[in-house]
């Protein structure tokens, strides 16, 4: 008997891709649209070699996570081929510029079909945590040495209690509790096995690691507009660490559009002139989704090219056999 539900899956499932894929292009477009528009509004001359810099430590700093992934993903027992996982990565990271956050998941669930939805959802999950307990850590790091904020108590509880709340969670009977539970809710089964407290520590290291090329390309950015000093340099990057920690409360900005932004206009207006950071903020914007563009353009076709590559061998290697 002729089964019509599965001829209408493989349907469904292209359907399914294609308003994902619709919905990533929208928002991603909307964004770009919206800085551009803003840093149109100004006069202004760049330096284009802090410009070029700014772009390349961005990418560095990508690539870092890229790595970080990787090694989170096999310890969940998430196996693919470097190309075939930095695809997924890079445009899944496209995801976040859907209202809602949850167009990471939904794009690497996606791409990924052959992998649980649980263990993708988990493994996804435990990078994010790992991510706000680094920034955390390196908020309140550079409070310690900042002079300007020695004596903000309020903004050193606050990250010691984030930082100390995210490893709490880290520690896995309770990250399991969590995951468990979380599971119920949408009716999956528990994962039998967590990656280690050893293992997550370490990621969590490596992803404080990410803030050094990230906060050069944030600085080379500033310097765009204006000469600054490097002493400038931690104050940009835990400020847009700040940012990025509180823009994580706006669930439906896509991005943290407009709350990141906001952050950074509130504190640093105090330390540098106010047109640089308005300038340097939206160019900042700019260059960290065009770098995820790029990067997810540029594995896209190579994980493609790889891909016919290989099916072209197997081909012949069939063809020949007898």
């Amino acid at each position: 008997m002729h089964n019509d539900n599965a001829d209408k899956s493989p349907l469904i499932k292209r359907w399914y891709s294609r308003i994902l894929f619709t919905a990533v292009l929208a928002g991603v477009s909307y964004y770009v649209f919206t800085a551009v528009n803003d840093l149109a509004k100004f006069n202004y001359q760049l330096n284009w070699l802090y410009l070029f810099l700014s772009f390349f430590f961005t990418v560095v700093a990508y690539l870092v996570q890229l790595i970080i992934w990787l090694f989170l993903a096999r310890s969940f027992g998430i196996k693919f081929s470097f190309l075939a996982a930095a695809n997924a990565w890079s445009l899944s990271q496209l995801g976040k510029y859907i209202p809602g956050k949850i167009g990471i998941v939904l794009i690497r669930m996606d791409i990924h079909q052959e992998v649980s939805k649980r263990t993708i959802a988990v493994a996804t999950g435990v990078e994010f945590i790992t991510t706000m307990t680094a920034s955390s850590l390196l908020v309140l790091i550079s409070i310690a040495f900042i002079p300007e904020w020695t004596s903000s108590s309020s903004l050193r509880w606050i990250a010691l209690s984030l930082a100390c709340f995210f490893l709490l969670i880290l520690y896995p009977p309770i990250l399991k509790k969590i995951t468990d539970l979380a599971l119920h809710l949408i009716k999956r089964e528990p994962l039998n096995d967590l990656p280690s407290y050893g293992l997550l520590l370490k990621l969590v290291g490596a992803n404080m690691l990410v803030g050094l090329p990230y906060g050069l390309g944030l600085f080379f950015a500033f310097n765009c507009f204006y000469s600054i000093g490097w002493n400038y340099f931690l104050i940009i990057t835990s400020v847009y660490y700040i940012a990025s920690l509180i823009g994580v409360a706006a669930i439906f900005a896509p991005a943290g559009i407009g709350v990141r932004e906001g952050i950074v206009f509130l504190i640093l207006p105090a330390l540098i002139s106010k047109p640089v950071v308005i300038f340097a903020t939206i160019l900042t914007r700019i260059i960290i989704t065009v770098v995820e563009l790029f990067l997810a353009l540029l594995f896209f076709l190579l994980n493609r090219y790889a891909t016919k590559k290989q099916s072209s061998i197997s081909s012949a290697g069939g063809g020949v056999k007898k």
